[in-house]
């Protein structure tokens, strides 16, 4: 196997920041992760899964050690189950699924990221979440090697959290139980989220999806929520959208360097063209100290942060 080095990648992220990783490779088969993972091994090496790159905030220094790329691939359906290689594309499986006539992705319509991306977050939007169709899914140890399938209630899954951020593990392919549905209908679903996405998310500057995870109604005050009563929506259970916060807290349009708080969504965060993961990470630490002065609210960071040294 023969692994590239210095391999820029900021160019892989869809913040479009981060340095070079100190080894890398592309795998489109479980027979070379496993390679892979007994190169690492043997090397000493720490191990970064790059899948679709939206939930990440690389350093700048890069990553000192192997960055595996998943491109595992296929995907095949049978009645109302579809299995699918984690490298897969969210964007080609909505699709894919709605030509089927087949419903239970359609809330997807425009995420960005790869299947196996949304199942180790628990991906959600408008309503829906990835494990309210997940079957199994099938993972590989990264120490041992060994494929381990889980159900449904083995990954452990909640809001935007499955048991794969808590094991050393890497997912390669999973299997959904979908329902039967109109394509048409479903169509416009998708097509509707998409547009949503378009006018009301920055999609025309590099971004990592939303920064902060929405916060539970649980975890306020009831007099700070008293505030926020008008907006609480239930996405899937009772929260006030991050973004309502952010905004009634004045920090719109808020930057650091070449980084900003989006004006046009305020759980966004944007480079400019050149920011620095530095700059990103100092905004962010910005927003939760007004946030926490406020409303004496904790937000949560829903992206991953890579450090160079692990």
């Amino acid at each position: 196997m023969i692994f590239q080095e210095n391999i820029p990648l900021a160019p892989r992220t869809t913040f479009r920041v981060g340095g070079p990783a100190r080894s890398y490779v592309a795998i489109n088969s479980v027979a070379l992760l496993e390679e892979a993972l007994q190169s690492a091994k043997a090397n000493n090496w720490p191990i970064l899964i790059l899948a679709g790159g939206s939930n990440l905030i690389i350093s700048d220094q890069g990553f000192n050690g192997l960055v595996i790329k998943i491109e595992i691939g296929g995907v095949d359906i049978v009645a109302n189950r579809l299995t699918a290689g984690a490298g897969v594309a969210m964007s080609e499986l909505v699709d894919r699924t709605i030509t089927e006539g087949l419903a239970g992705l359609e809330w997807a319509g425009g995420l960005p990221g790869s299947f196996g991306g949304a199942i180790r977050g628990n991906a959600g939007a408008f309503g829906g979440e990835i494990k309210d169709n997940v079957e199994t899914v099938t993972s590989l140890d990264q120490h041992t090697g060994q494929k381990i399938t889980r159900t449904n209630t083995e990954c452990h899954f909640a809001y935007r959290h499955s048991i794969f951020k808590e094991v050393d593990e890497i997912i390669i392919q999973a299997t959904l139980r979908l329902q039967a549905g109109g394509e048409s209908e479903l169509r416009q679903l998708a097509d509707d989220h998409i547009r949503y996405r378009q006018e009301h998310h920055p999609m025309e500057l590099p971004n990592a999806g939303s920064i902060f995870k929405n916060t539970p109604v649980e975890k306020i005050s009831p007099e700070v929520l008293a505030q926020f009563q008008g907006i609480v929506k239930t996405d899937p259970f009772p929260v006030v959208p991050t973004a309502g916060i952010i905004s009634a807290a004045g920090l719109k349009g808020l930057t650091v360097g070449r980084a900003q708080l989006s004006p046009k969504h305020t759980n966004y965060i944007v480079n400019l063209g050149g920011a620095t993961a530095t700059e990103i990470i100092g905004l962010i630490g910005k927003i939760q100290a007004a946030v926490r002065d406020r409303y004496g609210l904790d937000l949560e960071i829903e992206p991953q942060i890579v450090s160079f040294e692990v």
